[in-house]
């Protein structure tokens, strides 16, 4: 258990966020949507070594979120399954770390396939509760483990080898970098805002509720005419939308060609139409196109912007001694650091794991931001993990 600051945390988060951005230009095998090896539990697993159980935990929290703020998923239905697979795998990957750690026996690589497991169960159980209430859902849930156990193991011996390279080169601990930050958040959430974020979180909790085709349909016309009146930028709303495609087809062809309800339309195999199904598929295709619509007109706010307003729907949580206001600082950093890494990363030859791997262990001591900010900036108060 060592201590951290602001900075190092956002660093690890960065990794995260870094090595997943990267993911989604690798083709999976398996047709999927969401399904990949899972490289940015590395900075989760690394977190929990070596800082412990809290920091892990924060890195599972925000990684996702800064992921999808820079690839436009925030509040989608795609930040939502990985927020929540994240979040399920930190818990278990931990709660076996914290009861073997002291152990000969301790493997990272099998808490890695554990949490992989847990990860990818959670996505499922969440996909077939709230957005595809369909049994055939729960037809991939095989598939979905068997890519665990490789991710998970890929993950656990990536992480291994960073830290090894990290204790060879006797770089087992951070330097309290600080971070380049051109513009600070603003000073406060207008009434407009607090409206925007909070209204956009309860359409989303609604869509437990709602099991209507012409709901959903006065619904995405109403977030259209708000994307149309109220959006910041129309074009990159428009692209984001145009972006999650798949996901909608996906949602729409699971149900259709797997129903067990009413009668047979077209039979092939083990494809089976019906118009119950049909329906089924249109209704679940409507929800996701909903939810995308949502993070579409959320997700073209201003990034600083997006995190004083996450700190604020969250803010409830400081009566829980929760601190909220490193929601903000912490978003801050991760998306500053970033670009650095990405650049980093754009620029290895050969790019293989190895050296990837290589990099990350060398980032942890080795970067250094060209500007820095202030001493008092810089100088975060450390907490204990």
């Amino acid at each position: 258990m060592k201590k951290y600051n602001i900075a190092q945390i956002s660093f690890l988060i960065a990794c995260g966020s870094a090595l997943q951005l990267a993911e989604t230009f690798v083709p999976f095998p398996v047709p999927i949507p969401g399904l990949r090896v899972g490289l940015a539990n590395i900075a989760t697993l690394l977190g929990i070594v070596l800082f412990g159980v809290p920091a892990g935990f924060e890195v599972a929290v925000f990684r996702p979120v800064i992921t999808s703020l820079m690839n436009g998923t925030f509040l989608s239905p795609v930040l939502i399954l990985s927020f929540c697979g994240s979040i399920t795998s930190c818990i278990v990957m931990a709660a076996i770390y914290y009861v073997v750690r002291d152990s000969s026996s301790f493997s990272i690589i099998t808490i890695s396939i554990i949490g992989a497991v847990a990860h990818n169960l959670a996505e499922i159980v969440l996909a077939y509760y709230w957005l595809i209430h369909h049994s055939a859902v729960l037809v991939f849930a095989p598939v979905m483990v068997l890519a665990a156990l490789f991710g998970g193991y890929l993950v656990g011996w990536s992480t291994k080898y960073v830290l090894d390279k990290m204790e060879q080169a006797k770089l087992n601990a951070f330097s309290a970098f600080g971070a380049a930050v051109e513009d600070g958040p603003p000073a406060a959430l207008r009434l407009k805002d607090k409206l925007k974020i909070s209204g956009a979180f309860i359409l989303i909790l609604s869509t437990i509720f709602w099991s209507s085709v012409y709901a959903y349909i006065a619904l995405i016309v109403i977030v259209i005419a708000l994307i149309v009146i109220y959006g910041e930028n129309k074009k990159a709303a428009g692209s984001r939308v145009l972006s999650l495609w798949g996901i909608v087809v996906f949602s729409f062809v699971i149900p259709a060609v797997f129903s067990t309800r009413g009668d047979t339309l077209y039979h092939w195999w083990i494809f089976r139409v019906t118009f119950p199904g049909l329906m089924d598929g249109v209704l679940f295709a409507l929800r996701m196109l909903f939810l995308i619509f949502i993070s579409a007109w959320i997700g073209v706010t201003d990034p600083s912007k997006l995190s004083l307003e996450l700190a604020w729907i969250l803010s409830p949580l400081k009566y829980f001694r929760f601190s909220v206001d490193r929601i903000p600082r912490i978003t801050s950093l991760s998306l500053s650091f970033v670009p650095l890494i990405w650049e980093k990363l754009s620029k290895l030859k050969p790019k293989t794991l190895k050296t990837v791997l290589n990099t990350l262990a060398a980032f942890f001591v080795e970067l250094e931001p060209e500007t820095k900010q202030p001493a008092a900036d810089a100088q975060v108060p450390t907490e204990r993990s």
